[in-house]
């Protein structure tokens, strides 16, 4: 049993470390998303993409211990400890389960900011091409008196089409 613990904890903790990078990576983004769009954020998201796939990867090891401990290889980890004798180390798995859900909330808080920064980010873009595209209001006089019939039609700098 204590054998499955230790890699249970050491599942966890590489879990962990890996939320933990996918947090600073989060708030990277957002100050990226903030200043300015860039390859940066580009190679960030990729990083993002590997831990993911990282934790991925670790998935069927952690429920696999879970699965001999409690006999549900789905059962959180609350269930985990409760089935843990102290000697075994179930104070060392609620603090790292407990870290770990602190990590993942503050990872949902920052993907939160980010995407209403991207968000805003899109609207202003709209807004700009909005304001580039629209078609000239008719003057109902231009110089020299002539009507706006007279004269020519200006262009738009973006066909309105793209």
């Amino acid at each position: 049993m204590r054998q499955v613990v230790e890699e249970l904890k050491n599942i966890l903790n590489e879990e962990l470390a890996i939320y933990r990078r996918i947090l600073e990576l989060g708030k990277s983004k957002g100050k990226l998303l903030v200043e300015k769009f860039s390859s940066e954020l580009q190679n960030i998201v990729s990083l993002e993409e590997q831990l993911v796939q990282q934790l991925v990867d670790l998935e069927p090891r952690r429920k696999d211990c879970v699965g001999i401990l409690t006999g549900d290889p789905e059962a959180k980890l609350d269930s985990v400890t409760d089935q843990v004798a102290e000697s075994d180390g179930k104070s060392d798995l609620w603090i790292i389960s407990d870290n770990l859900l602190s990590v993942i909330e503050e990872i949902k808080k920052v993907n939160d900011t980010n995407q209403r920064l991207v968000e805003q980010a899109l609207e202003l873009t709209q807004y700009s091409i909005k304001l580039i595209t629209r078609a000239p209001k008719p003057v109902t006089y231009g110089p020299g008196g002539k009507s706006s019939s007279q004269l020519p039609q200006s262009r738009s700098l973006i066909n309105r089409k793209a």
